[in-house]
């Protein structure tokens, strides 16, 4: 379930710190995830809303889960294959 941002109630899409993958950066570009840099602040928020607000929410296999489908559409694998 994609959670709806608690500011504007608008689905969000997962939050990535850290230097990016490149098919990160491509779903990014298509508003699939957002990029929210090197700095983490505490506590980290983990979804984005298309107006920028960013929240944390609690269900972290939610949040793991929805990344890696955002991830495998834009070209990831999580395997050597």
């Amino acid at each position: 379930m994609i959670p709806s941002c608690p500011e504007c109630g608008t689905p969000g899409v997962p939050l990535l710190f850290g230097l990016p993958v490149p098919e990160a950066i491509d779903a990014a570009d298509d508003g699939d995830l957002a990029l929210g840099g090197c700095v983490m602040r505490d506590p980290t928020p983990n979804w984005q809303c298309p107006e920028g607000h960013q929240w944390r929410d609690a269900d972290e296999q939610a949040y793991d889960h929805h990344l890696l489908t955002v991830l495998s559409a834009h070209g990831y694998r999580t395997d050597a294959s």
